[in-house]
């Protein structure tokens, strides 16, 4: 697909001071308040045991998706890490077509992840990707829909990285000598969704208030009968702990029969909402 056929959305406001300066605050928030919905936890769908692979944002590595990996074990699938250490690039400051060709790079080795994983077990598999994490999910669902069974995105900057915190940021780290020009930021976008038409189920959960990703650039192109977004409650970096964004991804891990309406309990309805 080309990188001309996708518009950047007009909104590139990067998320509000006050949100970003108190995200690590809210993550303790959000990892505390399990034990508040433990009781809800008990109600959610049970799982069909498939494999579902978690893979961290910039920067992080296993250990950041491990208490979400825990929490999709108990409610019975098979969850496994991507296992391929810290999402990070060595190709520090090349610019962001270095850092493009990165992002392929690892397209590669998840998919021959997903291809074992597939092999294992003879089903597909779901993929969990958290900010840049999601990035590759997308693609690699445009890429190999015939081994991904739907993909789950969490505050996942898929529009102009302008639009971002941490663009200033990483403007510096991957490219100290000239800014990025638009026709570059344009191929960025474009990437996520090359590989023809999207056919696999993808739910990007995204929020009013992340601190790093601006609400303007954190939905998912795509045929509205395969791509849902839905904004939730939570922090940037409390995505992978955050309770309530557990029990969205349980409710729509299972097949449509199976789930609450809309996430149908009225203690999640004030914090969940399509968009």
């Amino acid at each position: 697909m080309a990188a001309t056929s996708h518009v950047f959305t007009a909104d590139l406001r990067p998320p509000k001071l006050s949100h970003s300066a108190m995200e690590m605050g809210r993550v303790f928030l959000e990892m505390g308040s399990s034990a508040m919905l433990a009781p809800l936890f008990k109600t959610l769908p049970r799982g069909d045991g498939h494999s579902i692979m978690t893979i961290p944002g910039f920067m992080g590595a296993d250990g950041s998706t491990s208490q979400l990996r825990k929490f999709l074990n108990r409610r019975g699938y098979n969850a496994i890490p991507w296992g391929l250490g810290r999402n990070k690039s060595e190709s520090q400051g090349e610019g962001l077509e270095t850092f493009l060709a990165h992002r392929a790079d690892t397209e590669k080795l998840i998919a021959q992840r997903i291809e074992k994983e597939f092999e294992v077990s003879g089903r597909k598999v779901t993929l969990i990707g958290w900010s840049l994490g999601g990035l590759y999910a997308v693609a690699l669902a445009h890429q190999y829909p015939h081994m991904i069974r739907q993909v789950i995105t969490l505050g996942t900057p898929f529009g102009d990285p302008r639009g971002t915190a941490l663009y200033s940021v990483m403007d510096r780290v991957y490219d100290n000598a000239e800014p990025v020009d638009e026709e570059s930021l344009a191929r960025w976008v474009a990437h996520t969704y090359r590989g023809g038409e999207l056919r696999v189920p993808v739910l990007a959960l995204h929020s009013e208030t992340d601190g790093i990703v601006g609400s303007g650039i954190a939905k998912c192109e795509g045929d509205p009968r395969y791509v849902t977004n839905m904004a939730v409650m939570a922090s940037h970096v409390g995505f992978p702990f955050n309770p309530l964004v557990f029990a969205v991804i349980a409710n729509h891990l299972v097949s449509r029969e199976k789930r609450w309406a809309i996430c149908g309990s009225a203690m999640l309805k004030p914090f969940v909402h399509l968009s």
